[in-house]
């Protein structure tokens, strides 16, 4: 099974019909895969996700207290985020080094906050994590803050079904998608995709169709996935809540009726949006667009357990079950091995980062009576929290240099095994000055030497001096250390 089965694959738990769990279940997966294949010691476990409470007032994530999974104490959970930093080190390998001229924020992500006198290992529940340290909060580009991102995402959009909801209206669901071939750019894809949406939501056919169909505004989400049959897909989950006038409709037949003209409406929209795609020389066949109208909640639990609609918008690269194609995690993780993938994720994180996605506009929130919301990169500095247990702090060079050398993950997990701090100090020691190999020489060798030598000089211990710097230079010459061996048994050995 692929990352990308595991990653975006809709749960088969009772969880999956929050939008929110579902997600983390399948953040979750990929970061079990990848610590199984990880050099983790021995006995640590993998099992799948535990079972946990409805809701999300019973989760936690390690991104600044986000509300995502059940705080449970497991080594599974422990694993995931392991797994990320993992990841995360891999995403920051490559873009350090990539063409730009400005170093993505993910390549600076878990180093020590400005004027940060010390970077503090933590462990919550189970779950290790580091405080202290500088976020990136990219959705796009890093492992360790994308799925808060993603849950931020998730509960606007279910903030405004519920509005809508409310109103008596219908939320339809629209997936806008361009053909597209191998060796086309992303970056183009994605200009021609998000122009013609544009396009088709503005002049007077707009306006009028708001009034028409009660259109109270629309949320854009962005996903993209890439194969090699047909390289790069762009495309885009668009929410339309509708608030239809029915009020002239019998009571009986209203729903019905506010179904059958939000649907009329987003047929409507995929009409105008292809339009625009062919002006611009590109084609959208209308059997690869998708209308789905929802006016209750069981609809729309139904439709993100699927792996659909508003769980891929807010998912930051979630893709539904089935789909043939490789998520941006997906190219990142097999990235390291392959120079075709890197240039991929090089292209990928040069496109997508700064695109917003479930921005809840001003007129938007005015015509559904919530508060609006952006979808900015708000990086800062994570402190420790009153709920967390300070397992050792770490100076700040001393913490990059595990940073910058991929030894987080392996600092992470033995906290997470709750590993005696002098050790996990210990530990960090050989990480980072890892003793030289040796040179020891027997002292047989040593005893031979001398023997062959013993006509230099009438003075054994000079002799015994002279050998000895002669192995101690051959030591150098090949960078290791030298480790005499006990000059009594020399000495014995001359003796016999």
């Amino acid at each position: 099974m692929s990352i990308s089965d595991l990653l975006f694959g809709p749960s088969s738990s009772p969880l999956s019909h929050s939008p929110v769990i579902a997600q983390q279940a399948a953040l979750d997966a990929i970061a079990r895969e990848m610590a199984s294949a990880s050099s983790a010691p021995s006995g640590h476990s993998q099992a799948g996700q535990q079972a946990a409470p409805q809701g999300r007032q019973a989760a936690q994530l390690d991104k600044r207290g986000a509300r995502l999974t059940p705080a449970a104490e497991t080594k599974a959970e422990a694993g995931v985020v392991v797994a990320r930093w993992r990841l995360k080190h891999t995403v920051a390998t490559i873009l350090r080094d990539a063409p730009g001229e400005k170093t993505p924020g993910v390549c600076k992500c878990g180093t020590a906050g400005y004027q940060q006198d010390f970077v503090h290992l933590v462990r919550r529940l189970g779950r290790p994590g580091v405080k202290g340290v500088y976020f990136c909060d990219s959705p796009w580009l890093c492992p360790s803050c994308a799925p808060r991102r993603a849950a931020e995402r998730a509960e606007r959009v279910q903030r405004v079904f519920d509005a809508t909801e409310k109103r008596g209206g219908a939320v339809v669901f629209l997936t806008l998608t361009v053909q597209h071939a191998q060796g086309q750019a992303l970056a183009d894809l994605k200009k021609l995709v998000m122009d013609a949406c544009t396009k088709a939501r503005q002049g007077k056919p707009w306006e009028l169709a708001q009034k028409r169909y009660g259109i109270a505004g629309v949320m854009v989400g962005p996903e993209v996935t890439w194969s090699p049959a047909s390289g790069w897909h762009f495309h885009l989950h668009v929410a339309v809540p509708m608030l239809p006038d029915v009020s002239t409709v019998e009571p009986g037949k209203r729903w019905g009726q506010v179904v059958e003209i939000a649907q009329a409406g987003g047929d409507w929209i995929v009409k105008r949006y292809r339009e625009y795609i062919e002006r611009a020389g590109g084609r959208a066949d209308a059997k690869a667009q998708d209308v789905q109208v929802m006016w209750r909640k069981e609809d729309l639990s139904d439709y993100l357990a699927k792996g659909s609609g508003a769980w891929e918008v807010a998912s930051a690269g979630a893709t539904k079950q089935g789909k043939k194609g490789l998520t941006p995690w997906d190219i990142a993780a097999r990235a390291k091995a392959s120079k075709r993938y890197r240039a991929l994720f090089i292209e990928y994180a040069q496109a997508m980062p700064g695109t917003r996605s479930c921005v809840i506009t001003k007129s938007l929130a005015e015509a559904l009576g919530v508060e609006p919301a952006d979808d900015k990169d708000k990086g800062g500095v994570e402190e420790v929290d009153k709920e967390e247990v300070v397992v050792g702090s770490v100076e700040p060079p001393r913490w990059r240099r595990v940073l910058r050398l991929g030894h987080a993950p392996a600092v992470l997990q033995a906290v997470a095994d709750r590993v005696a701090w002098s050790e996990i100090d210990s530990m960090m020691t050989r990480l980072l000055d890892p003793p030289r190999a040796s040179h020891a020489p027997s002292p047989e060798h040593i005893a031979r030497l001398v023997k062959a030598s013993r006509h230099q000089s009438r003075d054994l211990g000079e002799v015994v001096r002279l050998a000895l710097d002669r192995e101690r230079a051959f030591a150098v010459s090949i960078g290791r250390a030298f480790e005499p061996p006990p000059l009594r048994q020399v000495l014995e050995l001359m003796a016999a």
